[in-house]
């Protein structure tokens, strides 16, 4: 490689050999829109690194080249198996999370056995070049060269810059995703890995904001029942606001259609609550053989048949979203981490105005994700895992691949809140978390051996036993202590069981699965003895889960301040992805191919409002986060 040029095509060659191979097993696609992109931020990164591999020797150059390859190695392979592990690409706005991975070390091997064969295309690329390195001879850039490959750069630049401009305006378009929005999915699918991980490098050293596109609905507050909306004076805040992001902000609020009270609102009011997000809980799991009472919870009570828990982020990006009914992203996490925003509307916090004891219960680490600062944030006083004190009373390790045991945590918990007037308690089960490996020491190997499915989709069912029985543990001990009847149960799953692949979900599955919308369609549960069956078809997801029990239970609350939606109110149902697609009763939206498949009919710029919706969704609930908007709000 005596020449620049021929150095440039080898670089090029090997980014988008490592692109291809990323966005196929990723996400199962190469040739689509964003292609063009790829090839062109690939080139760009070609010349860059053709530049400040020429600066020396030409031994020194070899050195050179092979460390850019090593880190280009690192980087390809480690966000491969990051994304297996977790279902969502590695961003440097929340490195905690990686570090936090390594303590399930045996499952980041487990996924490197899985995916050994994948994870080898990675490493074709050096074995080459160490392969062929003494015949590579990587001559010394010289004056003329060095301004001839500026020159050459800066003009791909801005061809590659002014490929962006069409169609800038549409929902997504790749102007929009390298210049004003922020989504790490979407990014990788159109611009490659290594643009947008730049992109995602520079947002968290120099700060990104996105715009709130405003819109004005018309509220016409003369129906029967009146609206879940609080006094708030939104045109006083701006008038004594200086900051502009602020005034923005509050005339979002101002402008959003607040949701109407309805037939349901209070029915539970003065009641007891269980919350439990349960450990890759799906609605695969349910079974009247294997998981009776899980199977009664879904076929009484509130039956939500159109719920999906898209993943964000794993279980905290779950807990999140159930939590405050907002979106999650790596930066918003970040910052909630801190245990220093103020959440007024928090499940915990809106029950412990009330009078309520809010409890929190966890049988694994107090302190991960940070939870020993975001329960207090949540509302949740007492706050009782293991390494604060449930390590002294039940076995917390994992013991044979199993994870500690949820029916152990009822046994131990229920007596600290059991003869509390009023209770809202929150639990955070085990159990169902992955590695899914079957052996005669695996917790109801019985149940399951049999099953015609893989040792994989066994092993998790059996961990769903787990769950299924620590829920009629607890059903039997509210019954025991006289407050069934008081007590309502809500169960929802963090998020599907990644740690299963396509096929096996598929093999449990009473109906075929996509990848893109319905592995993620789950069950919610919201379940009081007394309550009859109520079918609920509307679209709904995690973050609908607060407002639909602030609801029930007849807690005040501002509907607009909330990105989420009462479930049984009259608002149309919509469910969030974490690539920006969508589903609503209307239809589904696919943001990587920027198609839309309609339920219905619907009117023409249907599509482009909900896209605006999402998006300021997105961008609100970051807002809220790292402003700390609500405490500005409701303070004053």
């Amino acid at each position: 490689m005596k020449k620049p040029f021929s150095l440039i095509i080898y670089y090029f060659l090997v980014i988008i050999y490592f692109e291809i191979c990323y966005k196929f097993l990723i996400f199962g696609s190469i040739f689509d829109n964003g292609f063009l992109y790829i090839c062109l931020f690939s080139f760009l990164i070609s010349i860059f690194l053709t530049f400040f591999s020429r600066l020396s020797s030409a031994k020194i150059n070899r050195k050179i080249v092979l460390l850019i390859l090593i880190v280009l190695t690192i980087m390809f392979s480690g966000n491969f198996i990051y994304y297996r592990l977790f279902s969502v690409p590695f961003t440097f706005q929340i490195t905690s999370m990686a570090g936090q991975a390594m303590q399930f070390i045996n499952v980041i091997f487990k996924t490197i056995w899985d995916n050994f064969f994948s994870l080898l295309l990675f490493f074709l690329p050096i074995t080459w070049f160490l392969w062929k390195q003494n015949k590579i001879i990587i001559t010394k850039i010289y004056y003329f060269e060095k301004k001839s490959l500026i020159l050459f750069f800066t003009a791909v630049y801005i061809l590659t810059t002014l490929l962006l401009f069409p169609f800038k305006n549409r929902d997504y378009s790749p102007y929009r995703l390298y210049w004003k929005q922020n989504n790490l999915n979407a990014s990788i699918k159109t611009f490659g890995l290594l643009t947008s991980a730049r992109l995602d490098l520079q947002r968290l050293i120099f700060g990104f904001e996105e715009k709130i596109q405003l819109t004005k609905n018309d509220i016409i507050e003369n129906e029967r029942y009146q609206y879940n909306k609080m006094n708030i004076d939104f045109t006083k805040l701006k008038e004594e606001e200086k900051d502009s992001s602020l005034k923005t902000i509050y005339s979002y609020f101002q402008n959003e259609s607040p949701t109407k009270k309805n037939a349901f609102t209070g029915m539970y009011e003065g009641k007891n609550l269980i919350f439990i997000l349960a450990e890759s809980f799906n609605s695969i799991a349910v079974s009247k053989e294997l998981t009776p009472t899980l199977y009664k919870l879904t076929h009484t009570g509130f039956q939500f048949n159109n719920y999906y828990s898209p993943i964000f982020l794993s279980t905290t990006g779950g807990e999140f979203q159930a939590m405050t009914g907002l979106v999650p992203s790596a930066d918003t996490l970040n910052e909630w981490y801190k245990g220093k925003v103020s959440l007024p509307f928090s499940l915990g916090n809106s029950f412990k105005d009330l009078g309520y004891s809010t409890n929190a219960f966890h049988d694994y680490e107090a302190t991960f994700y940070n939870r020993t600062e975001t329960m207090p944030t949540l509302g949740f006083d007492n706050y009782f895992a293991c390494l604060n004190g449930m390590e002294k009373e039940i076995n917390c390790e994992w013991v044979n691949s199993n994870a500690p045991d949820d029916e152990e945590m009822i046994e131990i918990t229920f007596p600290k809140y059991q003869e509390q007037e009023k209770f809202m308690t929150y639990y955070i089960t085990m159990s169902g978390h992955f590695p899914y490996i079957l052996s005669e020491k695996t917790r109801n190997y019985e149940k399951v051996k049999d099953l015609p499915y893989s040792d994989e989709s066994k092993a998790y069912l059996a961990t769903q036993i787990d769950l299924d029985q620590a829920v009629e543990l607890l059903i039997k001990k509210l019954a025991e202590q006289g407050i069934l009847d008081d007590t309502v149960i809500c169960l929802v799953g963090d998020h599907y069981p990644y740690g299963l692949s396509m096929e096996q979900i598929n093999e449990i599955s009473t109906y075929k699965r996509d990848e893109q919308f319905e592995i993620h369609r789950s069950n919610l549960f919201i379940w009081n003895n007394d309550t009859k069956p109520i079918a609920v078809d509307k679209v709904g997801s995690q973050i609908d889960i607060l407002p639909t029990l602030l609801n029930l239970f007849g807690i005040e609350y501002d509907s607009r301040l909330l990105i989420g939606h009462d479930l049984l109110s009259d608002v149309e149902g919509l469910a969030i992805f974490s690539d920006m697609s969508w589903i609503s009763d209307s239809g589904i939206y696919n943001a990587t191919t920027k198609t839309f498949l309609p339920k219905k009919e619907v009117k023409d710029n249907y599509v482009t409002e909900k896209n605006r919706w999402v998006n300021n969704s997105v961008t609100i609930s970051k807002k809220i986060i790292s402003n700390d908007i609500y405490r500005k709000i409701i303070s004053k």
